[in-house]
């Protein structure tokens, strides 16, 4: 395993109490966030495993790891950030919560031990459903404190708030990229056009999908613009690569003290998850 340690200031007993804890489980690892009350981060690693090592043992280190930092008895708010593939969204007005598991079993696959969930996305009329694995969903018992379980796919849509309103009106492009992984959210006259999430065997695969969901839905590569983050960020070779075939490339606007922009790119969904909580 290797252990990427971005921020290690001493968690206090009064952010212990009050603070935010964010735990965001990827298809290479997960990385654990832990701010104060007003969303500063103290506390930022990233744990990443060899390809070779089952994702299902990823829940069991994560308890022990944090169980060494005394943060299974957090007091404060705790919330896991869900990569599952099997995601999808449904307008309010034809989701029942009976058919949820129906309604995800057409629209992706499905492992047997899957805990199927759904969460109604804010200020937007339709609910986001999407697996569990069993291993995470166990390892919320494991806390002493509430655990909230949400998708990825809901940070990105919380981060569209971000971007400035005029985009949302003519068309924007949020695009999160990491390791193993893709989301891309596209917004037309502020509704939901489109949220899907792809699995990349390199990183360089988001380039195809973002241009062919571009050719799919007929958007104008002159003048929607890409708004992108996670690994990707302005001085990446992927970025300018990205910037020859759409002329709007840019990073998502955001602000997390005590990172650089780069880093800031990379765990902003894991910072998102708290306030989407």
């Amino acid at each position: 395993m290797q252990v990427d340690s971005i921020i290690s200031n001493a968690i206090t007993q009064d952010i212990r109490l009050k603070g935010h804890q964010s735990i965001r489980f990827a298809p290479d690892g997960f990385s654990v966030l832990v701010s104060d009350a007003g969303y500063r981060p103290v506390f930022l690693k990233q744990f990443i495993y060899e390809s070779s090592v089952p994702v299902n043992l990823y829940p069991g280190d994560c308890v022990r790891i944090l169980d060494e930092l005394e943060l299974l008895t957090f007091g404060g708010e705790t919330v896991f950030i869900v990569d599952s593939m099997a995601a999808t969204v449904v307008p309010a007005q034809f989701f029942n919560e009976q058919d949820g598991q129906s309604l995800l079993e057409k629209a992706a696959t499905l492992l047997e031990a899957d805990q199927v969930h759904n969460r109604l996305l804010k200020d937007r009329d339709m609910h986001l459903v999407y697996a569990v694995p069993k291993e995470i969903q166990a390892l919320k018992s494991q806390f002493s404190g509430d655990v909230r379980i949400i998708h990825t796919d809901e940070c990105l849509v919380s981060l569209s708030d971000q971007v400035q309103a005029s985009d949302h009106q003519r068309g924007v492009v949020l695009v999160e990229v990491q390791q193993y992984t893709m989301d891309i959210l596209v917004i037309l006259e502020d509704g939901i056009k489109l949220l899907n999430r792809y699995a990349l065997k390199d990183p360089s695969d988001f380039i195809y999908h973002t241009l062919n969901t571009f050719k799919q839905l007929k958007l104008d590569r002159e003048t929607i613009p890409a708004y992108l983050s996670g690994i990707v960020h302005g001085e990446h070779e992927l970025f300018g690569l990205l910037g020859k075939y759409i002329r709007h490339v840019k990073t998502t606007p955001y602000y997390l003290e005590e990172l650089s922009r780069a880093q800031m790119l990379r765990f902003m969904i894991l910072s998102e998850g708290s306030k989407c909580a």
